[in-house]
């Protein structure tokens, strides 16, 4: 209710329509007993002559008020459910990164589409048909009563039935309706992955193992909206039969003598009128059940990811520009409690301004460690600390601050070049937007697209090259100028031509600043003040390049395997 109430009175015009376009049902109800005792039985010139004017002013009033109704409820319940949303997506971006590790992507996509756009439904068509429909069926059995109170007496024997029949179905609908939801979250992961990886797909001949897969979640997904459907179909047709014995027992009982003695043929008919009226909005409100499961499914499912718990921000201590040092003590990290350890005992110090690069094989924890920096994940035990303070102490914003990332996997936005370049700093001029371009040897290949920096690059830069989308990351970083720069694997997909020119805007750009390097190819890093060697989530050596293939150990052998390779491919 905390999110309808800021709009209590649309919600007030919703009731007040609906209590009217209730009213104008039973009034039609009731007009069918002067019609026929007045008009054609007793011919009254009176009643003839104002009936036809009063059934018109009827139904002008019914559409009026139930547009009202239903246009008043969709905006309380389109502005609930737009902050309900907003709600969700502003909680998906707070989540920690090893959450997002563990969910699928189509299903956190599926709570903001399909999950949202169910309680869409429900907030809005569900609440309105189900009040109107309530209203109106209280006022027509108010009418029955008043009409005959033996009649209605007769007619609700058959509610127990029908509350059988809808106490049923409901059960049956929130079962079913929890199936289908995870079906369609499974439904969406296996098109993102064939649309994602379809050059994969192709290559390896994975069209049919995909189809495989999709079908078998489609066919779950059409066994359990068949089962919907069938429920739903059943429902009706047991209420229909429910009432057609009733109907048919009620025009028994009606025309008894003793019966036929107190009722008028306009007194009958208008309580047969009511009888066969109530069925609609009794019909309507158990229709509404399916959907009303399936709201309160999506409902249930989205407050409990809005109670997973967010990233970790208590940092109190204000950072606006970092020195850049940065300390290690002791970093042991594992991704989960059942994997091996992804960091064990990491102990290092980086002085502020030096050029660290880290080497290893894949899977030693070079990206594991750096990847504690941003505190996209946080130590199990052992401490981070930059200028002294533990990571800890910074709130996110001001830490994250002071970090530009350059990552192995690229990923840019659905936008411009222009806007790709200075993403999280929109306010930056368009000079300083090509500077930074320029410096990243990237304004050639820019200058030569159609709109320049205005050109659209598509969904995660599909336009482009491999080295075109390193150069605009690189770019990004060069904007962002903060203290402390990480390249994880930053030149890995730039030609040999291209990688020099890029290490030349690099040296330039970590001059004054604590750079962090991941490369797998050790002739880029042969510069850095110190090297890291890492196996295993340990640190086995460090020392400049010089030192290290003097010492003859890991790097040294990383080296000599490297340059093999090299001298193998020429």
């Amino acid at each position: 209710m905390r999110y309808a109430a800021p709009h209590w009175r649309m919600f007030v015009l919703a009731l007040g329509s609906m209590l009217l376009f209730a009213a104008s049902e039973v009034s039609v109800a009731r007009l069918i007993k002067p019609l026929t005792d007045g008009s054609f039985i007793d011919r009254d010139p009176v009643v003839i002559r104002w009936m036809p004017w009063a059934i018109l002013g009827l139904f002008l009033l019914r559409g009026v008020v139930g547009f009202l109704s239903s246009y008043a409820m969709a905006s309380v319940g389109q502005a609930v459910v737009s902050k309900l949303r907003r709600q969700v997506f502003a909680h998906m971006l707070s989540l920690p990164v090893a959450h997002h590790d563990r969910s699928r992507t189509a299903d956190l996509q599926a709570k903001l589409t399909y999950h949202t756009g169910q309680i869409a439904e429900t907030a809005s068509q569900v609440f309105a048909d189900g009040i109107r429909g309530f209203l109106t069926a209280v006022g027509l059995i108010g009418l029955m009563l008043y009409t005959s109170w033996k009649l209605t007496l007769f007619v609700l024997f058959i509610a127990p039935p029908v509350s059988f029949s809808v106490n049923w179905v409901n059960r049956r609908f929130r079962t079913v309706s929890a199936r289908i939801q995870t079906s369609v979250g499974g439904i969406t992961h296996a098109a993102d992955e064939a649309i994602s990886g379809r050059r994969v797909l192709k290559v390896y001949g994975g069209e049919r193992l995909a189809m495989g897969a999709f079908a078998k979640l489609d066919d779950y997904l059409r066994r359990n909206s068949l089962k919907m459907t069938a429920t739903a179909a059943a429902s009706n047709g047991s209420l229909e039969l429910i009432a057609a014995v009733g109907v048919s027992l009620l025009v028994w009982l009606a025309t008894q003598p003793a019966m036929l003695e107190t009722m008028t043929p306009g007194t009958f008919v208008s309580f047969i009128g009511a009888m066969l009226m109530l069925r609609q909005p009794l019909s309507a409100m158990t229709g509404l059940s399916e959907k009303l499961q399936r709201g309160l499914v999506a409902g249930a499912d989205l407050f409990a990811f809005l109670d997973t718990p967010a990233e970790n921000d208590q940092g109190q201590r204000a950072l606006v520009r970092a020195r850049g040092d940065l300390r290690f003590e002791d970093v042991r990290f594992a991704y989960s409690a059942e994997a091996r350890p992804a960091l064990s005992g990491v102990s290092l110090d980086i002085p502020a301004g030096r050029t660290v690069a880290f080497v290893g094989k894949s899977g030693s924890g070079k990206s594991t460690l750096l990847s504690l920096i941003p505190r996209f994940y946080d130590p199990d035990s052992g401490r981070v600390l930059l200028d002294g303070h533990d990571l800890r102490d910074y709130p996110l914003i001001d830490l994250r601050r002071q970090i530009a990332l350059v990552d192995q996997n690229v990923v840019l936005f659905n936008a411009t070049v222009g806007e790709n370049i200075a993403y999280g700093a929109p306010e930056v001029s368009r000079e300083a937007i090509e500077t930074a371009a320029r410096r990243a040897y990237a304004w050639d290949f820019i200058a030569g697209l159609p709109q320049g920096l205005d050109t659209p690059i598509g969904q995660d830069g599909a336009m482009l090259s491999g080295g075109q989308r390193q150069r605009l990351a690189i770019a990004r970083a060069l904007l962002k100028d903060a203290p402390i720069l990480i390249l994880d694997e930053a030149t890995s997909a730039l030609d040999s031509e291209s990688e020099r020119a890029i290490q030349q805007a690099l040296e330039e750009l970590v001059k004054g600043r604590t750079t962090l390097v991941i490369a797998h190819r050790l002739s880029t890093i042969q510069n850095a003040d110190l090297i890291v060697v890492m196996h295993e989530g340990r640190i086995v050596e460090q020392g400049s390049h010089a030192e290290l293939l003097a010492r003859g150990g890991a790097y040294a052998a990383l080296h000599r395997l490297q340059f093999r390779e090299d001298d193998a491919a020429a």
